[in-house]
């Protein structure tokens, strides 16, 4: 028994006539059957109107030596037999679907045409003097020497700056900017030893070294995670949006992601000072500050909080939008919205290894939503 996909593809060469003539008496023995055992009878003005169409339409008349040929009869019934097809194919057929349901894998399969890889160790390092390298091309190793300080790719994707002397105290700062691409991450250990874990579609940009400065100053636009080492001489500084963060040594994640409705900074080990619109906010670990119009401290997980940096994705009752937003950056998909979105959380916990059809199908189990992958666009509806 043919299941409905094969139903398709012969309806499809029936109507654009490619079908064979066994193909073709399939198709009007099973036309017969179903109009025999329906209530769908066509007046006789449809299939008057319908019949010429089709005639007029017929491949034969192409041909200028048809005119004086006879018309074969099985074609005359054939031509028939495709009015009363095409008037009830919109009923009949769709008619059967509803009485055969497609079943849920039948209906992935249709939905979900091709995959998209997670990303992985993306970035690219422009230098002070504007060289571009880009660091999931370059071998592994030295790959960058600029006044005092080298520059190392390590193996498991980290880009390492070495103090090997100290720069002149006559030379103005130089900046280097590494950004990740959608579909990209890495971590970067700077001169003074912090670490800092960038996130998709982030940039940091900071001085080769921070020896000859009264503080380590760093501008992000994007996420990143931060390990700072302990300095109590030059303060860190963060600058994000519209706020600035400042430690001395401590763990935190910054969020604030251009066009963003508002930036987040979570505090999860030491103490920070968050200054927005020249008015300061100290935060304890544990305590996230939520920038807008205004700032608005509160507690919150903070596994959550830094779960892409431990390689996962955690939502914990996010709506759909923010879920898809996530998932835009790191798969590097666009993102439609079909029908209107309800205001329901969603809650899931899914490695950021596994391809984008094994998220929407866990996404899919609770019921609430379904997704169509074409190419790179992710349909929601």
């Amino acid at each position: 028994m043919m299941n409905n996909y094969q139903s398709e593809d012969l309806l499809h060469k029936y109507k654009t006539g490619t079908c064979t003539d066994e193909e073709r008496a399939i198709v009007e023995s099973w036309h017969i059957h179903e109009l025999n055992n329906s209530d769908f009878m066509p007046d006789e003005a449809e299939m008057d109107r319908a019949g010429k169409a089709i005639w007029a339409g017929l491949p034969i008349h192409d041909d200028p030596a048809a005119k004086h040929k006879t018309i074969p009869l099985w074609l005359k019934y054939t031509a028939a037999a495709s009015v009363a097809l095409i008037l009830s194919v919109g009923g009949l057929y769709f008619f059967k679907r509803e009485k055969e349901p497609v079943s849920e894998a039948e209906s992935q399969a249709i939905r979900y045409k091709n995959d998209v890889n997670p990303g992985g160790n993306k970035a690219m390092l422009t230098l002070a003097d504007g060289t571009k390298i880009s660091l999931d091309d370059v071998a592994n190793g030295k790959i960058a020497q600029q006044s005092g300080i080298v520059i190392n790719k390590t193996a498991d994707g980290q880009l390492v700056y070495d103090v090997t002397n100290n720069p002149a105290s006559n030379k103005a700062p130089q900046y280097n900017t590494i950004s990740t691409p959608r579909g990209g991450q890495y971590q970067v250990n700077l001169p003074d030893g912090t670490r800092v874990w960038l996130n998709a579609a982030s940039k940091l940009k900071f001085p080769s070294s921070f020896i000859q400065l009264k503080d380590r100053k760093v501008e992000l636009s994007g996420e990143a995670y931060f390990e700072v080492t302990k300095d109590k001489k030059r303060p860190f500084i963060v600058s994000a949006s519209s706020q600035e963060v400042e430690v001395l040594g401590t763990h935190f994640n910054v969020n604030a992601y251009p066009g963003a409705a508002v930036d987040k900074t979570t505090l999860l080990e030491g103490r920070v000072k968050l200054t927005q619109n020249t008015k300061d906010y100290i935060l304890k670990p544990g305590q996230q500050a939520i920038v807008g119009s205004a700032v608005r401290i509160a507690e919150v997980d903070t596994e959550d909080v830094i779960a892409w940096k431990n390689g996962n994705f955690i939502f914990t009752d996010n709506d759909i939008k923010t879920i898809m937003e996530v998932l835009e950056r790191w798969y590097d998909i666009e993102v439609v919205y079909e029908g209107t979105q309800n205001a329901i959380g969603f809650n899931a916990e899914i490695s950021r290894d596994k391809s984008l059809i094994q998220v929407l199908k866990a996404l899919e189990k609770t019921g609430n939503v379904k997704f169509k992958i074409e190419g790179r666009r992710v349909i929601v509806m």
